[in-house]
């Protein structure tokens, strides 16, 4: 099966991607400053929108857009780890965990292959920001994501066979644990 190719954006829909990747821009500079771990976020702040839209009208996270985040994620992290000489254990350990448990939600049939390679890099960029910011962030998503699925159950816009993209929650979550750690730093 081949993928779907993504619509070229019109004028008027690149104001609301502008305008999401500068508010999002501003929220990472306030969490890590000058830091190796702005580029990586930066690249997460890029393709939010485009990731949301596409998941909420397609149900897909094309791999053309969460891909190119590992490489830019992995590097930024590893520049921040050696300048900083913290150590890359909790980095991988909350991605293998991420990983992990949405392959397993995959194999049991509640996560798409697009929010298993999403988690993996989000994961692995807020086990940069801390323990702490790691937590908040699946915990929000996880949430977030339960509240909609109450609502559009108890509302009848959606039976509970029905799936509901999970993309756009798990990058909200993603972008509260960077807040918390923007408030709170570890």
């Amino acid at each position: 099966m081949t993928e779907q190719t993504l619509a070229r954006p019109r004028t008027l829909e690149l104001i609301p991607l502008c305008l999401s990747a500068a508010a999002l821009a501003v929220l990472v500079f306030a969490a890590v400053g000058w830091s190796w771990l702005l580029t990586g976020l930066l690249s997460i702040a890029v393709v939010t929108w485009p990731l949301a839209a596409t998941d909420v009208t397609q149900h897909r996270l094309p791999n053309v857009l969460v891909l190119p985040c590992y490489p830019v994620a992995a590097v930024s992290i590893a520049a921040h780890l050696f300048t900083t000489g913290a150590s890359p254990a909790l980095p991988l350990i909350v991605a293998g965990i991420a990983l992990a448990g949405f392959v397993l939600m995959h194999l049991l049939g509640g996560m798409g292959m697009g929010d298993v390679k999403l988690a993996g890099v989000l994961g692995m960029l807020l086990g940069a920001l801390g323990l702490t910011s790691a937590m908040v962030g699946f915990a929000a998503a996880f949430a977030l994501g339960a509240l909609a699925g109450a609502w559009a159950m108890a509302t009848r816009h959606r039976a509970a066979t029905h799936r509901i993209p999970f993309g756009p929650f798990l990058l909200a979550g993603f972008w509260i644990g960077v807040a918390a750690h923007a408030v709170a730093p570890v």
